[in-house]
């Protein structure tokens, strides 16, 4: 492995020659050459956690379907995975990726130190709380009594349920039951079945439950968890000292598709409906959440939130997270 100072002389290098180089092959990761014109050429596979049913994945459809990533000469696989701990397996096999954030730093805390944070992604809270439409309930406060059905012990939804639910003077356990019942399909069964009164979910599997006029948000999360990083970009230390300009070029796509879903829907939406095979009026409603979010800077404040959940959950220590060597510098100057 290479130290930080010559991993930073090497991108700089790249940076000064334009990115004319030819590159070595990264194991197990994919190939890369020099281009035609000089540009970067690679081909390999990236990790994403819930490709098609994750708001945070919009930049990767739509830069996907758009062709942002061949222009940028890059000839991605988007592998899907169904959880944030399986896609930090796969971000440790394919070299980068998005995973969920919290699991990525317990991952690192655990022993794979060979992960890095490049850049952010979904800085914001996506889980929502849907009732069927004709549920009586009409308010958070109407929860006492009731049960929410969320993902699985330790998840991210069990903290957000717990948490609000005590923001709004309800005790977990006493007041309001949490069940653990699984992804989002099950969640819904569960409620429409009559087992919980309240699922969780996030777009666009939310969206098309409202657009169908199955369902209704009964509260979202970033309604009072106001800062929050749900997914980042991260890589491994071998891939950046590897291909740095690989990264860049990625990175490069990424900022292109998020640019694209904030200021052209009317491009972004049929792209990303086509990609994900859901009605372009969803599509729209999607992207234009996904916009008020998405981001490659990363935001500090955000990840502290991040990290106290993971110690309220029992995933993380803070105090022996050194958060400042997980993330990789540089690559998110100037996007």
């Amino acid at each position: 492995m290479h130290s930080q100072q010559q991993q930073l002389n090497r991108r700089q290098l790249l940076r000064a020659f334009g990115g004319m180089v030819v590159l070595g092959g990264v194991a197990g990761c994919g190939n890369d050459q020099e281009g035609a014109d000089g540009a970067v050429s690679y081909e390999g596979e990236v990790a994403v956690s819930h490709l098609d049913t994750n708001i945070s994945a919009t930049p990767f459809l739509v830069a996907s379907e758009l062709g942002i990533y061949q222009q940028e000469g890059l000839k991605l696989e988007l592998v899907s995975f169904p959880g944030g701990t399986d896609t930090v397996r796969g971000v440790a096999t394919m070299g980068m990726g998005m995973p969920a954030t919290l699991p990525a730093f317990t991952a690192y805390q655990k022993g794979q130190r060979e992960l890095r944070l490049v850049a952010g992604c979904d800085n914001r809270s996506r889980a929502v709380f849907l009732v069927p439409a004709d549920s009586p309930l009409r308010s958070i406060e109407d929860l006492r009594n009731k049960r929410i059905a969320v993902s699985r012990p330790g998840s991210i939804t069990t903290y957000f349920a717990n948490r609000i639910a005590r923001e709004v003077g309800l005790t977990p356990g006493r007041d309001v039951e949490i069940l653990h019942v699984g992804g989002t399909t099950e969640s819904w069964t569960a409620t429409t079945q009559g087992l919980a009164d309240v699922s969780w979910s996030f777009p666009p599997t939310s969206e098309i439950l409202i657009n169908r006029g199955e369902a209704r948000v009964l509260f979202d999360s970033s309604e009072y968890v106001t800062s929050w990083t749900d997914t980042t970009h991260w890589a491994t230390q071998s891939f950046i000292d590897d291909s740095p300009e690989v990264l860049d070029a990625f990175l490069r796509a990424q900022r292109r598709a998020m640019d694209v879903i904030a200021n052209d829907p009317a491009r972004a939406a049929p792209a990303y409906a086509r990609r994900a095979n859901i009605p372009e009026q969803v599509a729209v409603s999607v992207l234009e959440q996904a916009s008020n979010g998405l981001g490659l800077q990363i935001d500090r404040a955000a990840l502290d939130e991040v990290i106290a959940a993971g110690r309220e959950l029992g995933q993380l220590d803070p105090a022996a997270l050194d958060v400042d060597a997980v993330i990789a510098d540089g690559f998110v100057d100037n996007r």
